[in-house]
């Protein structure tokens, strides 16, 4: 996926996330263009790019949370979600408990989920 702004394309999320908050800006005008060749346009809040940004970053985890997931016999998909909750946990504010009642509706094993939140805690929080 190429995403793409009237300042410069970016390969990731990340990119994009990084050069917002440089130049601090609250949202940005972007194009998608999809490996299928379809595109779509549109303007990103912050907060939905950090949320992209977030799921490329459990990716780079992916191999940790297979081995997790075999190991406790849970569903991959499970493993990700609690993942991904826990990274938003460390990137946006949870007033309203919304993120943290997510995360307690994800049936899994508390054991299970300790150690999602450890190994996310040590290799993504900044």
């Amino acid at each position: 996926m190429e995403i793409k702004t009237k300042h410069k394309k970016f390969k990731s999320f990340t990119d994009l996330y990084s050069f917002m908050v440089d130049g601090h800006l609250e949202e940005i005008s972007v194009t998608m263009k999809y490996p299928d060749g379809t595109k779509s346009n549109g303007i990103m809040p912050i907060d939905m790019v950090l949320s992209f940004k977030c799921i490329e970053d459990i990716k780079s985890l992916d191999k940790e949370l297979k081995e997790l997931a075999t190991k406790h016999n849970e569903d991959i998909n499970k493993v990700r979600e609690i993942a991904e909750t826990y990274n938003e946990m460390n990137h946006f504010d949870d007033e309203e408990g919304e993120i943290q009642s997510q995360l307690e509706n994800i049936e899994s094993s508390n054991e299970l989920k300790q150690i999602i939140q450890q190994l996310v805690n040590e290799r993504l929080q900044a």
